[in-house]
């Protein structure tokens, strides 16, 4: 009789612990559902307000050139962004007798499913495709990338140290600030978010304007706004890929940093650049800014004269000896 109590308390344990362990897998699976639905019905609000092209790509995301001259300076935007973030830029730039060309990294602006498939590989292939058009009709060829497109620009140049003639960094992605990102780091909060919600593919990114600009002065085009997965893996692996490989720096560059940069991490950066071994170099630190450079328009114009003074003078360099 004792045995078969306990046999039967412990079929009652046992279902017991059943009854809340596929409770607990229903409201996961629920949350998930939940999760991903409400996601998908703020996306499909956003794309209502949204123009893409023919190519279902946003309609202000298309690569441009504007200016001449032997010289010419790819720019590579960054993480959720697209060509437009140069306009004002490449403008101030071109008038000092640069030819400058904004690419469009694969996925950016594009539809998701498009999206979803590149990786820093992808982006990295674009990236020296540009270039090699460039350097058919230009003697120099400069990479200037903001914030990912930073990083881009230096992986490009570590692994093929010919790529560029020399380097422009505006907030160049060495690490993801942690600013944003309560009592762990944003890798962390990623991993966690794959792990508890496995069934999200999309995530909403959504920088307050404060951040980006200084005053929160309004972007004055259309960035992307839900980013596959994908696209957060392949931020992750450019920024692992970079890891102490700063000695390895050697061709020109000229870098600016934002010194309360909500987005990137500016200690890190600098520490990356201080290991760069690179003969000529010129690290700017600036107060009062935002992390998005290339859209502060007070700076513009001295920001300009400044990155065409160092190109020129890099080649009145290398001309003197």
């Amino acid at each position: 009789m004792m045995m078969q109590g306990g046999t039967v308390m412990a079929m009652t344990v046992w279902c017991v612990m059943t009854d809340w362990l596929l409770l607990a897998a229903a409201c996961w699976l629920a949350a998930n559902l939940l999760f991903a639905g409400m996601i998908e019905g703020r996306r499909r609000r956003w794309e209502r307000g949204v123009r893409r092209g023919a190519d279902g790509v946003l309609s202000d995301a298309a690569p441009f050139s504007v200016g001449g001259g032997g010289v010419a300076v790819l720019l590579v935007h960054g993480f959720a962004d697209t060509p437009a973030v140069f306009r004002r830029l490449a403008d101030a730039l071109s008038a000092h007798g640069l030819l400058c060309r904004a690419m469009r990294l694969p996925g950016a602006g594009a539809p998701l499913a498009v999206a979803a498939r590149q990786t820093t590989d992808t982006w990295l292939a674009a990236l020296r495709a540009e270039v090699a058009a460039l350097r058919e009709d230009h003697r120099e060829v400069w990479l200037l990338g903001h914030s990912m497109g930073g990083s881009l620009a230096l992986l490009a140049q570590l692994d093929a140290p010919g790529t560029a003639d020399g380097l422009i960094l505006l907030a160049p992605l060495i690490e993801v600030s942690a600013a944003r990102a309560p009592f762990l780091p944003p890798r962390c909060w990623f991993r966690l978010t794959r792990a508890i919600l496995p069934l999200a593919r999309v995530m909403e990114s959504a920088f307050p304007l404060n951040v980006l600009t200084r005053g929160g002065a309004r972007i004055g085009y259309t960035r992307d706004r839900y980013i596959p997965l994908a696209t957060y893996r392949g931020l992750f692996a450019l920024v692992d890929r970079l890891r102490d490989r700063g000695s390895e720096l050697h061709a020109p560059f000229f870098a600016v940093l934002v010194e309360d940069d909500r987005i990137v991490d500016t200690p890190a950066a600098q520490a990356w650049l201080a290991a760069c071994p690179a003969p000529r170099r010129r690290i700017e630190l600036l107060d009062g800014c935002g992390h998005a450079l290339p859209q502060e328009t007070a700076l513009l114009d001295g920001l300009a004269g400044a990155l065409a003074g160092f190109i020129a003078g890099d080649r009145l360099d290398r001309h003197a000896g």
